[in-house]
């Protein structure tokens, strides 16, 4: 009786467990340009260069609260910013938000400065890419 309640339970955990993940996996996805600009925009501000690289901020507040370049159009209360996708060619570095929801941790719904590396001297451009529209130019700046 107590293996079958020892198989019963562990059964159980993992149940949970896939159920948890299979959660996190498919609430996941990355926010086109519209979303973005629903939301209240996005932009950057000048890198701030650390040991590991420079780093740079990106302001976005998925959950509608915060005016960034425009005005929100909705709330998004139970959505959060997991990551923001970065791709740098060149001088120009794309950006990308995912989202998604959260079931036992509080992850923040602003957006966190990105690792962009090691940049040589120059000037850089920084666009919003998603898969549905052209790029949109969000920011620019210059590493002496």
């Amino acid at each position: 009786m107590k293996n079958k309640l020892s198989i019963v339970g562990g059964l159980v955990i993992l149940i949970v467990i896939i159920l948890w993940i299979l959660f996190i996996t498919l609430t996941r996805s990355s926010k086109d340009w519209n979303f973005i600009q629903s939301v209240g925009g996005i932009k950057t501000e000048k890198p701030l260069e650390t040991e590991d690289g420079f780093y740079l901020p990106v302001i976005c507040n998925v959950s509608g609260l915060d005016s960034v370049t425009v005005k929100p159009k909705g709330v998004n209360s139970a959505l959060f910013c997991l990551k923001t996708k970065t791709t740098i060619t060149k001088d120009k570095i794309y950006l990308t938000v995912i989202t998604g929801y959260s079931l036992f941790d509080n992850p923040d719904r602003k957006c966190k400065a990105v690792r962009i590396g090691k940049l040589k001297p120059g000037n850089y451009k920084v666009f919003y890419k998603d898969n549905k529209s052209d790029e949109h130019r969000i920011g620019e700046f210059t590493i002496n």
